[in-house]
């Protein structure tokens, strides 16, 4: 019984295997690196260009709200090195100042995190305009090849598809070299 269900689904793979052959067979598949796309092309350089450019000066926002806080928390643990319990007890300054340099410091990450939101937005409205042409691309190159699919290369484990990256990069550089890169802000919430 078990090797009749053995050569049943051998059987089943088989005719599986033979059918989706047949199906590719009849099928123009085309293949885009959609990453080498965006990484080769003029537009994909100037995009990348711009982010570092806002993403340095992000950080450099960062550290300049967060170096003075380095610096407080650095005399505050100073003054505390040499004090026992019962002395810090005495002084409630101290702790107040302690409280206040723990709020500083979280309003400084959810800034932080606010920063990386707002970089991340600002790529994908960069990103959704090159797109927008690429899909034009995309349709001119189905249309001319009477293709039936386009992957990205990243699905392909293993064939032989005409592979239509440089002429897309090609066509991308001919038809778009910069997008506008502006910084998105978000609203601050306030507590």
């Amino acid at each position: 019984m078990f090797k009749f269900i053995t050569r049943m689904a051998a059987s089943v793979l088989a005719a599986s295997f033979m059918l989706s052959s047949i199906a590719t067979a009849q099928s123009t598949i085309l293949v885009v690196d959609q990453s080498r796309v965006l990484r080769d092309s003029e537009v994909g350089k100037h995009i990348n260009r711009q982010l570092e450019s806002i993403a340095k000066s992000m950080e450099s926002e960062v550290k300049a709200s967060t170096s003075p806080l380095k610096s407080e928390r650095d005399r505050l643990v100073a003054e505390l090195k040499n004090m026992d319990a019962q002395a810090i007890q005495s002084r409630p300054d101290l702790k107040t100042r302690a409280n206040s340099l723990v709020e500083k410091q979280q309003k400084a990450q959810v800034d932080a995190a606010y920063k990386q939101r707002e970089l991340a937005i600002t790529e994908q409205k960069a990103l959704q305009k090159v797109n927008e042409k690429l899909a034009t691309i995309l349709e001119a190159i189905v249309k001319e090849r009477n293709a039936d699919v386009v992957l990205d290369r990243s699905l392909v484990i293993y064939g032989q598809p005409a592979d239509i990256t440089d002429t897309v990069i090609s066509r991308l550089n001919s038809q778009l070299r910069t997008v506008p890169v502006t910084r998105e802000r978000l609203p601050r919430q306030t507590q």
